[in-house]
C-alpha cells in the first residue's frame, strides 16, 4: 500500500496490482464459498466479456441493483474494467426513483437479481420496463440467480456470461484517473435522487482508508455495496490491503457471530444497532468475537463504549463526509471518551472549513456550515449542473449542507443538518420526498417532517401531523401506509398530532421550533399529541 502513488491509479490498475500482489489469499467469503484474488479476476474478466457482447463501451453506464452478494463484487470490478461506469442503486428504492435513476443515467445494462427473501427483484424490473417510455437507454437486464425462465430484454447470469465467452474484442479500461468511474445515486433537497459523479482519482480515497486499518484484515461487511461505505470504503480499501470482505445477503445476526467466529474477522462495518443485536444473542459471549480488532460504526458515541468493549474492540473507527466527497474527509480510531463525540481529524491534504452565517470562519467551539476542498471531491452531479453549481463554488469549496464544529484539538464534530436533509442509517433523503408521500394519506391536511437524534440510525423523521376532520393516525398507521412503498430508512420514527404547525410571516413552517420542541420532551414519545 505504502508504494502507490496516492490519486495517480485508476480502480482496475489497483484491482490488478493486487491480484499479482494477492493472488492467493481470499478476496471475499460470501454464500458459502471462498473467492481469492486470483478466482475474482478470472469472474471479473469473463463478466467483463459479457459486457462487450452486450455491446457496452467505455463511458457506457452499468447499473447494479442487487443485494449483498458475490455477483456484485464481480461487476463492480469488471464494469471498469472495459472503461464504462458501474451506477448502483440502492435496493431499497422502488418504482418512481428506479424508473428515473435507470433514465438519468442512460444505463444500457441493469443486473439484477431473481429474489431475495420474499422480495422479487424482477418484478419490479418488469414494472420499470412498462413505465420508461421510448425514450430509455436501457436494453439489457441480466439476472443473477433467476428462478423462473425469462424473455428478452431479460438474460440469465449463465447466459450472460456464455455469451461473453464468444467475444473476441474488447474495450480497454481507463488508464486516465480523471476520467469518470462511478455514478451514485443520492437524494438531495429535491424529491429526486442525484447522480454524483466519482473519478478513479475521487475513489483513491480509499488509500486514505486502507492506511487506517491492517494488511489482511477481514471485514465483516453489513454495509450495503451500494452505499459508499460498501464498494469504496469497504471494498477497494479492503482490495489495497490484500483484505477479505466476509458478506451476508442481508444481515442477520446469528449468521454474523457465526461468521465472524468461524472466519475470525478482525473488522466489523455495521451501524451501532447491529452490535447491540448480536450481543443480544443468548448465544453471544466474548470469546466467540475475540479475533475482532476494530469496529468501523455509525454512529459512534460514548454511551456505545460499554457496547463496543463488550466485543472486546480495540477502536471504533468512524468519520464525517458523504458520497460526494468520496467518503470520510475527517476520520478517528480510538476508544477514548473525549474523542467518542467527534468525527476526527481531517485527511492531510484535505481542507474543512466551518463558515458562520457572516462569512468569517468559525473558531474552537463555534458552528458553522461544513465546506470541503478536496481532490476526492466529486466530479459534479450527472445530468445537473444547476445543483452542481449551487454545491460546488467556483474555488472547488464544496458545501456539504451540514454543521460542524471543531474543538481545542482540531477534530471535527457534526452537529447537524443545515438544510433539509435526513441522514438515517447512513443514508440521506429529502423530507420534503417523505412529506410529499405522506401527504396523500387521507388523514392527513398537512405534515412537516424534521431529523431528530436516534441512539440507533443517527437521525429519523419525526412527522407534525395536522389532520382532516373526522380523522386520526399514529405511527402504525404511517408505517404500514409505507412498507413497501418508499425505503425504509425513510419511513418516520416518531409521529405527533398537532393543532397546528408554527410558520414564518411567508408561510414557511418553523421546523427549528418543532425539532426544538421534541429534544425538550423528558419521554420522547410518539403516541402523545404534541
Amino acid at each position: 500500500m505504502d508504494d502507490m502513488q496516492q490519486y495517480e491509479t485508476t480502480v482496475d490498475e489497483f484491482f490488478a496490482a493486487a491480484v499479482k500482489r494477492f493472488a492467493k489469499r481470499n478476496l471475499l467469503i460470501a454464500d458459502g464459498q471462498a473467492i481469492t484474488y486470483r478466482e475474482m479476476n478470472v469472474y471479473v474478466d469473463q463478466a467483463a466479456r459479457g459486457l462487450a457482447s452486450l455491446g457496452v463501451m467505455p463511458g457506457d453506464r452499468v447499473a447494479l441493483w442487487m443485494s449483498n452478494v458475490w455477483e456484485w463484487v464481480v461487476m463492480q470490478f469488471a464494469t471498469t474494467r472495459i472503461g464504462a461506469v458501474l451506477t448502483p442503486i440502492n435496493t431499497r428504492l422502488r418504482v418512481d426513483d428506479l424508473a428515473h435513476i435507470l433514465r438519468d443515467s442512460g444505463a444500457r445494462v441493469l443486473i439484477t437479481q431473481g429474489e431475495s427473501r420474499d422480495f422479487s427483484y424482477v418484478d419490479v424490473a418488469r414494472e420499470i420496463l412498462s413505465v420508461s417510455g421510448p425514450g430509455s437507454a436501457l436494453q439489457h437486464i441480466v439476472v443473477v440467480r433467476p428462478t423462473e425462465k425469462l424473455p428478452p430484454p431479460f438474460l440469465t447470469w449463465n447466459d450472460f456470461i456464455d455469451a461473453g465467452g464468444r467475444q473476441t474484442a474488447m474495450p480497454t479500461p481507463s488508464r486516465d484517473p480523471a476520467e469518470l468511474a462511478y455514478i451514485l445515486y443520492t437524494s438531495g433537497t429535491t424529491s429526486l435522487p442525484k447522480g454524483v459523479m466519482l473519478s478513479h482519482a475521487c475513489l483513491n480515497n480509499a488509500m486514505n482508508m486502507a492506511r487506517q486499518f491492517q494488511d489482511g484484515d477481514l471485514t465483516l461487511l453489513v454495509y450495503p455495496l451500494f452505499a459508499i461505505t460498501g464498494c469504496h470504503n469497504t471494498v477497494l480499501k479492503s482490495v489495497l490491503l490484500g483484505g477479505c470482505v466476509v458478506m451476508q445477503e442481508r444481515f442477520d445476526a446469528n449468521e454474523a457471530l457465526a461468521l465472524i467466529e468461524q472466519h475470525q474477522c478482525t473488522v466489523i462495518g455495521c451501524i451501532i444497532n447491529v452490535l447491540e443485536e448480536i450481543a443480544a444473542l443468548p448465544q453471544f459471549a466474548p470469546t466467540r468475537v475475540a479475533s475482532l480488532r476494530v469496529a468501523n460504526v455509525f454512529p459512534r458515541r460514548p454511551e456505545h463504549l460499554p457496547l463496543l468493549k463488550r466485543f472486546g474492540i480495540e477502536a471504533a473507527t468512524t468519520g464525517y463526509g458523504m458520497t460526494e466527497t468520496t467518503g470520510p474527509v475527517a476520520f478517528v480510531a480510538d476508544l477514548n471518551a473525549e474523542s467518542m463525540t467527534t468525527e476526527g481529524y481531517p485527511w492531510p491534504g484535505d481542507e474543512v472549513r466551518l463558515v458562520r452565517e457572516d462569512g468569517a470562519e468559525a473558531g474552537v467551539g463555534g458552528d458553522g456550515a461544513i465546506q470541503v476542498r478536496s481532490r476526492h471531491n466529486m466530479i459534479g452531479y450527472f445530468n445537473n449542473p444547476e445543483a452542481t453549481s449551487k454545491t460546488m463554488d467556483t474555488n472547488g469549496w464544496l458545501h456539504t449542507g451540514d454543521i460542524g464544529r471543531w474543538d481545542a484539538r482540531g477534530r471535527l464534530t457534526w452537529v447537524g443538518r443545515a438544510n433539509d436533509i435526513i441522514k438515517c442509517s447512513g443514508f440521506n433523503f429529502a423530507a420534503q420526498e417523505v412529506e410529499a408521500f405522506l401527504s396523500a394519506h387521507e388523514a392527513v391536511e398537512e405534515i412537516s417532517i424534521v431529523g431528530v437524534p436516534d441512539p440507533h440510525k443517527g437521525e429519523v423523521g419525526a412527522a407534525f401531523v395536522l389532520l382532516r376532520p373526522g380523522k386520526t393516525i399514529d405511527l402504525e398507521d404511517v408505517s404500514a401506509y409505507c412498507a413497501g412503498r418508499i425505503a425504509s430508512y425513510k419511513i418516520p420514527g416518531h409521529v405527533f398530532l398537532r393543532d397546528h404547525l408554527p410558520k414564518t410571516a411567508s408561510g414557511k413552517v418553523r421546523k427549528v421550533e418543532l425539532k426544538t420542541w421534541f429534544m425538550d420532551l423528558p419521554n420522547r414519545t410518539s403516541k402523545d399529541r404534541a
